[in-house]
């Protein structure tokens, strides 16, 4: 009986060591993407924001190339590759709207990953 344990033990071991190293992996490679997305996807939701808000009080002044001017300072402030003929501010007769896409790359060492974003807001002129 007790060589049978030992024979059903001998047979076991290693097992432990390797899940705990896939475990380790899994883990390493989970904090290496969010390392490389997260970032992005923070600035692009801050920039989301940031659009909304001079939709919102753009509606309010009368100069277009002013927003543009501070909607592009932001995605500099924020490191967006946002390009200014990737970008409209226009004025319709009821409403504001702020166009806005770029694409960033996140390289990931075994390959590129191409994050686009693409966003309008409006906002009613008072």
């Amino acid at each position: 009986m007790i060589m049978s344990r030992n024979r059903d033990r001998a047979s076991e071991r290693g097992e432990g060591r390797v899940g705990l190293l896939i475990t380790l992996i899994v883990v390493a490679v989970v904090i290496f993407l969010g390392a490389k997305f997260i970032p992005v996807r923070v600035s692009a939701y801050e920039f989301r924001d940031h659009l909304r808000e001079e939709a919102r009080y753009g509606a309010v002044r009368n100069n277009n190339e002013m927003v543009a001017k501070r909607i592009m300072e932001k995605a500099s402030e924020l490191e967006i590759p946002l390009e200014r003929q990737n970008l409209q501010v226009k004025r319709t007769a009821s409403q504001m709207v702020i166009t806005a896409s770029y694409e960033q790359s996140i390289d990931l060492k075994v390959t590129t990953y191409v994050y686009r974003f693409d966003a309008t807001e409006k906002a009613p002129l008072f």
